[in-house]
């Protein structure tokens, strides 16, 4: 009897294992394709199975009691507010919506791809969560599409002898904020990896150490070329100077906190890679600077941007042209374009703060009497280019304070307690406020994008802090 219970529980531990692998390479390649252009029923695809997969893995581990004793309030709350964020939208098409056939639309297409992608991230990081060294392979996908970029890249810039070569129609991702939206997601998680890695397995040198910093040291150099040189994006670099510095930061308190003993040298590693970590991210913004020279007259650009009411061309640039500055130069249009209609947008939430219920294009859904500024019949519609502006306009204010409250909590019980992947949730605490705060990535693939990580992260606290982990479950 006793040979036959420890055959059955072998065979639920390889039944378990199987499915956590399962969602992992599944997620990975989910991520991988996900702002790829051409792949949407490849997407739907995976979205489904692992759907049912997630579904089947959770139920399955919820039959043991021990996951349930490691629920906390602080650990569900973020949950909670995922859960309610839903329901808000639910809400708002029963209650306020100003055009239900299209909102209709995108809760039975967007919002519906939204919630099975909560699933899946949920499930990917419930399994995680007791297999954290797992965590690097979920960003091989999104390493696999820069490596192919990379390829479709340097062909075209051997042939025309030049860096710099943009070409959004031949290129894997579509737009310049695909390439930035999945950049800084594979910078966040193999950087946040790498340093989790190194704290929980006591800077215990091995083969793994090198293959895992050859890893983190490509993706870096690929996503930041990919930045400057391919897409030539002033957010990819001033995300990724957030990130980096924020890393740093990170290097210098835990050096400040290690103690003068004999592995005091190993711990000074953190350190060491934050400052490369800056030192990379300060050589590309020099570079980048020599590419785009909108960096120059940024300020000045924005100064006149906010003014919306005294200089109305945001309207429509094609027909009233630019403003120009003191100086009698033309403002640079990318800068003062994202920076009006961003602020025209802020300006709609607060006027509107219950929103129109549409993703797309919410600023011209707007009843005209709510804005100070009227819109011309003929002028094109706004998209406002910021991802939270573009969410709020959508489903007001509730909406954003659910989100943030989620960000906060995360923040709070990832700074306070010792998790695994603690630097990894940390690492996209950070990104997701600044990345969907300057990127029009609040619709389709990019809403689906942001609950995935929200879930993901929500998901990985779900587990009782212990710094030894990961090293324990390397042996």
């Amino acid at each position: 009897m006793i040979i036959i219970n420890l055959i059955e529980n072998q065979c639920k531990k390889n039944s378990r294992e199987n499915i956590q692998w399962a969602l992992l390479i599944l997620s990975s390649a989910l991520l991988g394709i996900w702002a790829v252009k051409e792949t949407i029923a490849l997407r739907n695809i995976l979205l489904l199975t692992g759907t049912l997969l997630s579904i089947f893995y959770i139920h399955q581990e919820f039959k043991h009691e021990s996951v349930i004793k490691q629920f906390n309030f602080w650990n569900i709350a973020p949950i909670a507010l995922l859960v309610l964020i839903f329901f808000w939208v639910i809400a708002h098409y029963l209650f306020f919506s100003i055009d239900s056939i299209n909102q209709l639309n995108e809760l039975k297409s967007t919002w519906l791809r939204t919630l099975l992608a909560s699933i899946i991230g949920f499930g990917t990081g419930f399994s995680l969560k007791k297999n954290p060294n797992r965590l690097n392979f979920l960003w091989a996908g999104v390493f696999v599409s820069f490596f192919v970029l990379l390829c479709q890249y340097i062909p075209r810039a051997l042939s025309q002898q030049k860096l710099y070569v943009p070409d959004y129609d031949h290129y894997l991702f579509h737009l310049k904020i695909n390439t930035v939206l999945m950049g800084t997601i594979l910078l966040a998680g193999v950087h946040g990896f790498l340093f989790d890695y190194l704290r929980t397995i006591k800077f215990q040198w091995s083969p793994a150490v090198y293959f895992n910093l050859t890893y983190w040291l490509t993706s870096t150099i690929v996503v930041l070329w990919s930045f400057v040189y391919i897409v030539n994006s002033k957010n990819g670099i001033g995300i990724s100077i957030i990130l980096f510095c924020f890393w740093f930061v990170c290097g210098v308190a835990y050096l400040s906190k290690a103690k003068m003993d004999r592995m005091f040298l190993r711990k000074r590693l953190i350190f060491i890679l934050g400052g490369i970590c800056l030192s990379i991210i300060l050589n590309f913004v020099f570079l980048h600077s020599k590419v785009n020279h909108g960096w120059t007259t940024l300020l000045s650009d924005a100064s006149i941007a906010i003014q919306i009411d005294r200089y109305p061309q945001w309207q429509n640039v094609a027909k009233l042209g630019y403003p120009v500055n003191e100086l009698g130069e033309k403002v640079t249009p990318n800068n003062y374009e994202r920076i009006a209609w961003a602020t025209a947008g802020i300006r709609g939430i607060i006027q509107y703060p219950q929103g129109v219920g549409i993703l797309a294009y919410p600023y011209s859904k707007i009843p005209k009497t709510q804005l100070t500024a009227t819109m011309e019949s003929s002028a094109p519609m706004i998209a406002t280019h910021s991802g939270w502006v573009e969410l709020g306009l959508a489903f007001g204010i509730p909406i954003l304070v659910l989100i943030f409250a989620i960000f906060i909590i995360l923040l709070r019980n990832t700074y306070r307690n010792a998790y695994p992947a603690k630097m990894t949730i940390l690492s996209f605490v950070i990104l997701l406020p600044f990345l969907y705060l300057v990127g029009e990535v609040a619709i389709d693939h990019g809403l689906e994008i942001l609950f995935y990580l929200l879930a993901l992260c929500c998901s990985l606290i779900l587990i009782k802090p212990n710094d030894s982990f990961l090293l324990r479950s390397e042996k």
